[in-house]
């Protein structure tokens, strides 16, 4: 019997490459202009997803891989920046919810009066319904996998990322959206991946690897992305045992 494949989510090359070389019996697709890397791990199916940055490009990427793999699940991956104080580059960041931080709603001020982004309030828009501030989950088993797997070289936060196309540097802006909203790092897909997964009913789990922390002055280092991509793997594994037991 032909299994469901687990289809790992990643932006760019250096949060992708790892993984790649990990695969066997590997072969590669375009579809769009979305890079599709097929192949197993432990004999089990998975495809690797080049998605490429930002909120359209992840969410045309989840929806084609969703179309054509029926994956059993779907790990995004990736690098992203800090949103707190005791969140340092190197660490990790493990989403059990995802929120939209760009979707929002300004209080109204007229001509002259400027603009206030500490202001504004994080919101849904939904058509025909009231509108309201909406987290997207992760898959709790997931999660409870996740918290097996070591990770010696940095602590591993569980909580909310933050997602959507902007790189927020005002430092007070950073505090704001960890403060009110709960965010613990921000990056451009996570929100786009969590919310096509659910909506298919997909169990989704996000894994981030610190770059940068803005409000610590911690620059962003590229090269982090192994270190969610190394955490990846080990947690390939474990859905992988479980599946096939």
């Amino acid at each position: 019997m032909k299994k469901n494949p687990i289809v790992i989510m990643a932006a760019m090359d250096v949060e992708a490459d790892f993984l790649i070389k990990k695969l066997e019996n590997m072969t590669y697709e375009t579809i769009e202009k979305y890079k599709f890397y097929e192949g197993t791990i432990e004999d089990y199916p998975i495809v690797i997803c080049r998605c490429y940055v930002g909120t359209i490009n992840a969410s045309i990427a989840t929806f084609i891989s969703i179309e054509k793999y029926q994956p059993i699940a779907i790990l995004s991956q990736g690098t992203a920046g800090a949103h707190g104080k005791n969140i340092h580059t190197g660490d990790l960041v493990i989403g059990e919810k995802c929120v939209n931080i760009v979707s929002c709603k300004t209080p109204y001020k007229k001509e002259g009066e400027g603009s206030n982004s500490l202001e504004w309030k994080l919101l849904k828009f939904i058509s025909g319904e009231q509108d309201r501030l909406e987290y997207q989950l992760g898959d709790k088993h997931f999660i409870e996998l996740a918290k097996k797997i070591p990770f010696p070289n940095g602590k591993v936060h569980f909580g909310t990322l933050g997602s959507g196309d902007i790189w927020n540097q005002e430092t007070d802006k950073i505090l704001w959206l960890h403060q009110n909203y709960g965010t613990l790092c921000e990056d451009m897909e996570s929100i786009a991946i969590y919310t096509v997964a659910n909506r298919y009913k997909i169990p989704v789990i996000g894994v981030r690897v610190i770059s940068n922390n803005e409000i610590l002055g911690e620059p962003y280092i590229r090269t982090t992305g192994l270190k969610s991509q190394e955490f990846c793997y080990q947690l390939i594994l474990e859905i992988v045992k479980n599946a096939s037991s």
